[in-house]
C-alpha cells in the first residue's frame, strides 16, 4: 500500500512540475517568435511587433507569481500555487520585523507577522539574457514611437502600467530587505514608465520615494536632485520634502544650504515636526543663537508634547547658556513624559557631577577656610544627587560602551564620598571590580 501512494504521489508531483514546464516552455517560445520578429526589418515596423515583443518579456517575467497578490494569506498562496512545492521555510527579522520566508525553486515570499503576503523576491528569472522589465519599456516606447496613427495607444498605455507597477513591487522588495540604492533605481524605473508620454501619468509620491531611498543609501547628490524634482512639482510633502533636502545638504557639508531650505519650509510649514527637528539639529550643531533654537523646540513642543528629546535638547541649550537650574527642570520633565528614556537620566547625572566639577575647581582656588568647607558641602551634595539618575540610567543601558561610560562616572563619585558610609564605600568597589572586569 505504502509502494502504490509513493508512486502515485511521485507521478502527481511529475505531472505537475511537468505542467509547469510546458508552461515556461510556452512563453520561451513566445519570447524567441518575438525577438525574431523584431529582428526583421518589414515586421519590426509595425507597432504590433514591438507590443508582441514587450508583452512576451512581462509574461515571462511575471511566470514565477503569477495570480499572487500583496497581501495574500500564507493559506491561500498555497491554494493558488497548488501546483508547486515549497521547498523549505525559513524565519528572519528584517528591520525589527518578523518574516516567514517560503522558498520555491524560482521564488521566495516574504510573509509577515500576521501571514500576509508583504513581498517577493523572484531568484530565478524565466529568461536571464535580458533585464525583462527594461526590455519591455524600451520595446512600448519603440512601438509609441511607430503608433503614428494611435490605434495601439490602449495596448501600450496597458503594458507601460504592468512595467512601471512590477518595478514598484520590486522597488519596495528591495527597500523592506533595507538594499536602498535598488529601491531607489526601482522606483525611478517605475516613474519614467508611467510617465512615458503614452500613459503620461505623474506620480510625484513616487519621485520623493526615489530621493528618500536615496537619501537612506547616502547618496546625497541623487538625493539632492530627486526632492529638487519634488519641490518643482509642488510636492513638498507637508514639509518633509524641506526637510529631507535640507538633510542631504547638511550630509553634503552645506551647512548654510541647509539651514535656508529649512526656514523656507518653517515659514510653509510651521507645524512640521521633521522641519522643527531638523531645524533644532542644525542650529545646536552649527552653534548659532540659542534663543532662535529655544524658539524651534517649545514650538517643536507644543506639537508634540509627549516627546522627551524635546525636553532634553531645551536642556542641552540651557545648560549651555548656564542657566543651571532651568536646564535641570527640563531633564526632570524628560523623563517624567517618558520614565525609560536614558538620556534624560544620564544628562540630569552629568549636569550634578558637572557643577561638582565647577564647584571644586573653585574651591582650590578659595583661601577663606570657611568659604572652602561650604563649597565642598555644596560639591559632595552636587555629586550625591547625580548618583540616583546615573544608577538609572544605568539601569536602562544596553550598549557595553555606555555602560562602560556611567559606570566611571559611578565609580568616581563613590570614590570622593566612600568615607562618608559603609554604603558608599561598598558601592565604590562594586563599580570599581565592575569597570576593571570591564577592561579586562
Amino acid at each position: 500500500m505504502k509502494k502504490i501512494f509513493t508512486a502515485a504521489l511521485m507521478l502527481l508531483m511529475a505531472t505537475q512540475l511537468g505542467a509547469q514546464s510546458k508552461e515556461a516552455q510556452a512563453l520561451l517560445k513566445s519570447y524567441d517568435k518575438a525577438k525574431q520578429d523584431i529582428a526583421d526589418a518589414r515586421r519590426a515596423a509595425k507597432p504590433a511587433t514591438w507590443i508582441k515583443y514587450a508583452q512576451a518579456l512581462t509574461n515571462a517575467y511575471s511566470l514565477p507569481t503569477n495570480n499572487l497578490w500583496i497581501g495574500l494569506s500564507s493559506l491561500e498562496s498555497k491554494v493558488v500555487l497548488k501546483d508547486q512545492r515549497a521547498l523549505s521555510t525559513e524565519y528572519q527579522e528584517i528591520q525589527g520585523e518578523q518574516f516567514e520566508i517560503v522558498k520555491y525553486e524560482d521564488k521566495d515570499l516574504y510573509y509577515n507577522a500576521d501571514g500576509r503576503l508583504s513581498f517577493w523576491i523572484i531568484t530565478k528569472p524565466l529568461i536571464k539574457e535580458v533585464d525583462m522589465l527594461d526590455e519591455a519599456y524600451k520595446a512600448y516606447d519603440k512601438a509609441t514611437e511607430l503608433d503614428t496613427r494611435g490605434s495601439s495607444k490602449s495596448d501600450i498605455q496597458e503594458g507601460l502600467t504592468l512595467v512601471a507597477n512590477n518595478f514598484i513591487n520590486d522597488a519596495m522588495a528591495a527597500y523592506t530587505l533595507g538594499n536602498y540604492k535598488d529601491a531607489s533605481v526601482k522606483f525611478e524605473k517605475s516613474f519614467i514608465a508611467a510617465s512615458h508620454p503614452a500613459l503620461n501619468v505623474i506620480d510625484t509620491t513616487i519621485v520623493y520615494y526615489v530621493g528618500l531611498t536615496a537619501l537612506m543609501d547616502q547618496d546625497y547628490d541623487r538625493a539632492v536632485k530627486f526632492f529638487e524634482k519634488c519641490i518643482e512639482m509642488d510636492f513638498e510633502s507637508a514639509g518633509d520634502t524641506y526637510a529631507n533636502l535640507a538633510e542631504a545638504y547638511k550630509q553634503m557639508g552645506n551647512m548654510e544650504k541647509s539651514k535656508e531650505l529649512l526656514s523656507l519650509g518653517f515659514t510653509k510649514f510651521p507645524n512640521s515636526q521633521s522641519i522643527l527637528v531638523a531645524l533644532i539639529n542644525v542650529y545646536l550643531e552649527s552653534n548659532d543663537d540659542p534663543a532662535k533654537v529655544l524658539e524651534f523646540i517649545q514650538r517643536a513642543q507644543q506639537n508634540e508634547p509627549n516627546n522627551p528629546s524635546l525636553y532634553y535638547a531645551e536642556g542641552n541649550v540651557l545648560k549651555n547658556l548656564g542657566k543651571f537650574e532651568e536646564a535641570l527642570r527640563m531633564y526632570e520633565k524628560s523623563v517624567e513624559t517618558d520614565p525609560n528614556f536614558f538620556f534624560g537620566y544620564f544628562q540630569l547625572g552629568q549636569a550634578y557631577y558637572d557643577r561638582a566639577v565647577d564647584i571644586q575647581t573653585a574651591a582650590s582656588d578659595e583661601l577663606d577656610d570657611t568659604k572652602y568647607m561650604k563649597m565642598v558641602e555644596e560639591l559632595d551634595m552636587m555629586l550625591e544627587k547625580a548618583i540616583a539618575p546615573f544608577e538609572k540610567s544605568f539601569e536602562l543601558a544596553s550598549d557595553q560602551e555606555i555602560r562602560s561610560v556611567v559606570v566611571e562616572y559611578l565609580k568616581n563619585i563613590y570614590f570622593r564620598l566612600r568615607t562618608k558610609s559603609p554604603e558608599y564605600e561598598a558601592s565604590y568597589e562594586k563599580y570599581n571590580q565592575m569597570l576593571q572586569g570591564q577592561e579586562q
